[in-house]
């Protein structure tokens, strides 16, 4: 039986029956660093047996019988009693572990490669990159400049806002993008009219002020 990983557990195996490699991801940015590929060797010497069983026949009896027995072997190789693969897996361990860093900050175990502040000796959780840092900041800093220099300008100045605002003319369905007429058949946007008794405008559809309640 195989130890457990300390470094990480996400990780895969990728051997077949021609030899031995596993994936190993990072727990904080799944970054896979893969183990090198391990031969089989007793894949390699089944397959001159099963090449030489093939050429002679049944003319070697023992050939034959040391043949099968390989194929059967090989059926089962891959299971967790298998201590050529445990060897081969202890080995893609020791392999992979110098490619992780345990913080002490946080008691992580992090990838060298992205996760790791080598000027500090801690994970970029626990101690950011400097220029990350600076980055993310300058961009904060940009993105609120934008907001106040957008509130700052003129917006409104080019529209009229005291119509009403129609998406769709009353008179064909057109879209609308603004204005008092439908760039579509021409009718008026605004289907409002002024009360006679008062001067208060009257909405579309309605038969009397809401004002004074004279009728329209």
């Amino acid at each position: 039986m195989a130890a457990p990983v300390v470094f990480t557990s996400n990780y895969s195996d990728q051997s077949n029956d021609n030899g031995f490699q596993w994936e190993f991801r990072c727990e904080r940015c799944t970054t896979v660093h893969r183990s090198a590929f391990q031969q089989n060797y007793l894949s390699r010497g089944r397959g001159v047996l099963r090449s030489m069983r093939d050429l002679l026949g049944d003319r070697v009896p023992f050939l034959y019988k040391a043949s099968a027995a390989a194929d059967s072997y090989s059926n089962s190789w891959g299971g967790a009693a298998s201590s050529t693969k445990d060897a081969a897996f202890a080995q893609a361990v020791d392999e992979v572990a110098r490619e992780f860093r345990l913080c002490a900050g946080c008691g992580s175990w992090t990838c060298a490669r992205i996760c790791w502040n080598d000027h500090v000796g801690q994970c970029t959780h626990c101690s950011p990159q400097v220029g990350h840092q600076i980055a993310r900041a300058q961009a904060a800093a940009r993105g609120a400049q934008i907001h106040e220099a957008a509130q700052r300008q003129e917006w409104a100045g080019q529209h009229d806002l005291a119509t009403p605002a129609r998406v769709a003319c009353p008179t064909c369905a057109a879209a609308t993008d603004g204005g008092r007429f439908c760039s579509s058949c021409g009718a008026a946007l605004d289907v409002r009219v002024d009360c006679q008794g008062c001067s208060s405008p009257i909405g579309a559809g309605a038969m009397f002020c809401s004002n004074c309640g004279r009728a329209r």
